[in-house]
């Protein structure tokens, strides 16, 4: 079995693991390769298969991931509810059991993790623009406790030279986190459009939750192709994985 290569979190110890996959160390053939994680971009199954299973080797003695089907949404799971096998419809988990790791797949947008400081509790979410602007952060805070007592790491996503977008999305966080978002967008070329830092804007929203400590938020997917997946530079294309797990 091949190893892989990850972005390791700091918010991991010796209790808590926690890391964004890249795109190397895989079988899957362009243009997913390697190390495609998903299994509905119309990659071979069998790749994807043993991609995942190169993943065990980052996660001694946990069980398999809980994965999500991810819908831009805010609903939250509590992982340790969910059923062998199955795959719930939502943006978010959390867990509060040793040796079940919560996984999310992104190739563009942010992975924020959450651990807390007792390392008891662990969560992750999956944050692109309509994820935050939507509300997925306080959403997952209703589960974690004190939200002083949290973590937070923000994975690799894309930055704002990369990501134009248009006024929409401005107005969008202008309404759900105020005018103090302004200074997360600049103005593109066009008047329409603006560059928005997407991880500036997922710390406002940690932070307004109440969490002090974060970390990351410094990888772009968008602009290093030989690291990362990125939907927004290449369309079709694989997904990483960002895992984070309470070790038994």
């Amino acid at each position: 079995m091949g190893g892989i290569n990850i972005v390791q979190s700091p918010i991991s110890t010796e209790r808590v693991v926690a890391f964004t996959t890249l795109r190397l160390g895989g079988v899957s053939q362009a243009p997913f390769n390697s190390l495609n994680l998903a299994g509905h971009v119309g990659d071979n199954p069998d790749h994807v298969a043993e991609n995942r299973a190169r993943i065990a080797d980052y996660l001694p003695g946990c069980s398999p991931p809980v994965w999500l089907e991810q819908v831009h949404g805010v609903r939250v799971v509590a992982a340790h509810d969910v059923a062998a096998g199955e795959m719930p419809v939502a943006d978010a988990s959390w867990t509060s059991r040793p040796g079940l790791p919560l996984v999310i797949l992104t190739a563009d947008c942010l992975p924020i993790v959450l651990v807390n400081r007792a390392e008891t509790k662990v969560a992750i979410a999956h944050a692109g623009w309509r994820g935050l602007a939507a509300g997925i952060v306080p959403e997952l805070m209703r589960h974690l406790g004190n939200p002083q007592d949290l973590r937070a790491w923000i994975g690799p996503g894309i930055l704002q030279p990369a990501f134009e977008v248009g006024s929409d999305v401005v107005r969008a966080f202008v309404g759900s986190l105020g005018k103090q978002v302004l200074s997360c967008f600049q103005q593109g070329v066009e008047s329409e459009k603006f560059y928005a830092d997407l991880p500036a804007l997922a710390k406002i929203d940690l932070q307004r939750a109440g969490v002090l400590n974060i970390s990351g938020g410094t990888w772009c997917t968008a602009t290093d192709s030989k690291k990362f997946f990125s939907h927004r530079r290449d369309g079709l294309t694989g997904r990483m994985a960002t895992i984070v797990a309470l070790l038994p």
